[in-house]
């Protein structure tokens, strides 16, 4: 038996356990359960590099070089497991999403909305595959790629599967700016607790439409209403389950004791049990998928877990509290802040360093910066930063997944048009949010 058949075994159940030790932890405030979960998602995440890619042992070997520098400087290494218990969430929201992914692939809805979007004409394909994977993506994440690759056929010529790719890419890639389904969101909401999410729902959700409205103009041209409202028809029979999904959120988080990202590991499970309280026979499948899918965890959260720590530990070392943050408090005006944010994530994206890494150093020097910076236009700014630079990033899931799905190569996708689409929504984006926060802070 292999190092990787192994890890596939134990992970499922280890995960199942910490999954249980997050959600009591919702509700009830226990040290001993945080401190032995936390040690126990350690060993995972120990044990998980045995069978690691090669990037993810790239993506760890940069990490631990950046924490070891800012122990060296004076981060207490007892943050480590600080870092890790602030990463029980992510541990039991990865499960989650695979869960959800599961039940959302078997539903007819999300199946009659694929058959709709193969069946658009060739000439309003692009405009099919951006608003698609923008929809199955706000849930399915990743999983979007595979459900629009499916429509796309399999003798197409290169440069069109390419075209596909890049506008599953541009649709999937903007649902950062709102989705409680991505990890961003998640790692945001851990460095901005107190952003009410409906405000995040309804900014982010408006500047994607308006990256929606920037990529139709740049790249389906001649652009006409008939092939958008085409393109959004193929939408009508997930709007409302998906919708749904969303305000139960919302409103769980409103009317619940429990933050944000507690309110998806409360609604997410409730609403598969009540679906499969009408169609028992989907026990079985939805189960055995996800258990198989928290199996390939291993990579994922060993890298979310680390450069939670790495912020954990910048948060405290001496140089950003002391040097870092007076420094930018002091020569940064708070209106750079969102461009410097975004667009320190993305370029750092292009050359390779996950934006998960340069987003969270990010927050921890700002947070202590002492600027005048409203939370929601810089989580927004975090948020574009992280699916911008996530879609451009040779180095993230996103821009992997799709290369392999749509067959074309990921240099080609990380270093083409949707650079220019990102530079130009880039400073659209950056401008609302400084006209925000001008106008919150006064």
């Amino acid at each position: 038996m292999t190092i990787a058949t192994l890890n596939r075994r134990w992970r499922p159940p280890v995960l199942l356990a910490i999954w249980a030790a997050a959600f009591i932890l919702l509700w009830i405030d226990l040290r001993w359960l945080h401190d032995a979960a936390s040690a126990a998602l350690g060993g995972f995440v120990l044990l998980s590099l045995l069978d690691a890619r090669r990037e993810t042992w790239m993506v760890m070997t940069l990490i631990a070089g950046l924490g070891g520098i800012l122990v060296l400087f004076g981060a207490h290494p007892g943050e480590v497991l600080h870092g890790l218990d602030r990463s029980l969430i992510f541990a039991a929201l990865l499960p989650t999403l695979s869960l959800t992914r599961a039940v959302a692939r078997g539903m007819p809805s999300v199946r009659a909305a694929q058959y709709r979007i193969a069946g658009l004409p060739q000439r309003w394909a692009g405009i099919g595959l951006l608003f698609g994977a923008h929809a199955f993506g706000s849930v399915l994440t990743t999983g979007a790629f595979a459900l629009m690759s499916a429509v796309v056929p399999d003798d197409a010529p290169e440069a069109d599967r390419r075209a596909a790719a890049l506008a599953t890419l541009r649709g999937m890639n903007t649902v950062a700016l709102f989705s409680p389904f991505l990890v961003g969101f998640a790692v945001a909401y851990t460095y901005l607790p107190d952003v009410p999410v409906w405000q995040v729902f309804a900014l982010g959700g408006a500047l994607a439409a308006v990256g929606h409205g920037i990529g139709l103009a740049m790249f389906a041209r001649p652009l006409s209403w008939q092939g958008v409202r085409a393109g959004l028809g193929c939408l009508a029979p997930i709007a409302v389950p998906m919708g749904g999904a969303a305000v139960l959120v919302v409103v769980a988080s409103q009317l619940l004791p429990i933050s944000t990202l507690g309110a998806v590991l409360v609604v997410m499970p409730a609403l598969a049990a009540l679906h499969f309280a009408g169609r028992p026979h989907r026990i079985a499948p939805v189960l055995g998928e996800t258990r198989d899918a928290m199996g390939r965890l291993g990579d994922d959260l060993a890298i979310v877990s680390a450069a939670m720590i790495l912020g954990t530990l910048a948060e405290t070392a001496p140089p950003v509290r002391e040097l870092v943050a007076p420094w930018i408090a002091a020569h940064l005006p708070p209106w750079a802040a969102f461009g410097v944010t975004s667009g320190s994530m993305i370029l750092f994206a292009l050359a390779g360093m996950h934006p998960m890494i340069t987003g969270t150093v990010m927050m921890a020097a700002f947070a202590g910066s002492g600027l005048a910076i409203a939370d929601l236009p810089l989580m927004l700014a975090m948020l574009f930063g992280w699916g911008l630079g996530s879609m451009n990033s040779i180095s993230s899931l996103s821009l992997i997944t799709a290369a392999q799905m749509f067959r074309v190569r990921p240099l080609g996708l990380a270093f083409g048009p949707n650079l220019l689409f990102t530079l130009v929504f880039g400073l659209l984006a950056t401008a609302v949010l400084t006209l925000l926060n001008a106008e919150l802070i006064g």
